[in-house]
């Protein structure tokens, strides 16, 4: 939930963030006033961009006769995308109506939701890929990576994003016409923050970091076994690799340290309120740029959309593309 004020039972409240329960700063009005009426454009853009890429996305999955695992992976980031996407034009109206809610509680509670599950269903989704490309590289000869046990999986981290949304349901609603999650007080707010972070960020970052080491030291590990033509598909790998690593951190990190940061920041800075909403810009721009990344960097999706024959592919190219479709 980036962008939804919250509202403590103290009455203490931050126009700007969601993590905090404090009492107003004193920045100047006009100023983020101007700045704030900058990111209605800004989200349009990524709305637009974000649904087409998807879409095509989408498309080029399920247009796939014969569907390898990864396949199933990147299908289920797209629709986890793409439904964030579809609920974004309610956030930007909110905006641009100076944060005055007229869709009701429900829809309220139902977008407020959208947007924090999908938090942690992309980081979710993105975590179990990364075990996954370890164990087609690694341990390419498991009989447990089928297209049947990655359902299943997929199923298990939608199911486990919407349990870890249930605070959210309880408590966010309409109150003085603005959406928003009504807490208890700081106490509260500061547990939450945590619980977000930790969950959404710290531990899923923890787990790639170390999934991603290990594939990359047994890639280079390998290099010198196979013979020079092989290396190609390392450079791949790696260059893949950190695409994915530097976009996660790129997009995520500000968000969630400013989040931890501002607990105990009782008095924003204009500078701390530009960062703060800059950093909720990277955090939504992540469902516009996965997309985007599969289409540029995929050679076998941009196949598939441009109607080519892919069927036929051999069993080393096919590696290849494996390797290659570690996209979050």
């Amino acid at each position: 939930m980036n962008d939804t004020k919250i509202f403590c039972a103290n009455n203490q409240t931050k126009n700007f963030n969601d993590s905090s329960c404090s009492t107003q700063s004193p920045y100047s009005h006009i100023d983020i006033t101007t700045f704030m009426h900058i990111f209605p454009t800004i989200y349009g853009v990524l709305c637009s961009v974000g649904v087409i890429a998807n879409g095509l996305v989408i498309y080029a999955v399920v247009a796939c006769k014969k569907k390898m695992v990864s396949d199933i992976y990147v299908l289920n980031l797209a629709i986890a995308d793409m439904l964030f996407l579809l609920v974004m034009p309610f956030n930007i109206h909110q905006l641009v109506r100076d944060r005055q809610w007229v869709f009701g509680n429900f829809m309220c509670k139902a977008v407020v939701v959208a947007d924090v599950s999908n938090q942690f269903t992309t980081v979710g989704i993105v975590t179990v890929l990364c075990i996954d490309r370890y164990i087609a590289i690694v341990h390419p000869t498991s009989e447990r990576r089928t297209i049947q046990w990655t359902i299943i999986i997929n199923l298990l981290v939608w199911v486990g994003s919407i349990l870890l949304t249930v605070p959210v349901m309880l408590y966010t609603k309409v109150e003085k016409r603005q959406c928003m999650l009504y807490l208890d007080g700081p106490e509260d707010m500061y547990w939450y923050t945590l619980y977000q972070s930790i969950l959404g960020f710290i531990i899923p970052l923890i787990i790639i970091s170390t999934f991603y080491s290990l594939t990359l030291y047994h890639v280079f590990s390998s290099i010198r076994r196979v013979k020079r033509k092989q290396s190609v598909w390392a450079k791949r790998a790696t260059k893949m690799v950190l695409m994915v690593i530097t976009l996660f951190l790129v997009c995520w990190s500000p968000y969630h340290v400013i989040q931890v940061i501002n607990l105990s920041n009782n008095t924003p800075t204009i500078p701390f309120v530009y960062a703060y909403n800059i950093s909720i810009c990277l955090s939504y721009s992540h469902s516009c740029i996965n997309p985007l990344m599969l289409l540029i960097f995929a050679q076998n999706y941009r196949e598939r959309l441009c109607k080519r024959n892919v069927q036929h592919i051999d069993i080393g190219k096919m590696r290849i593309a494996s390797v290659t479709f570690l996209v979050t």
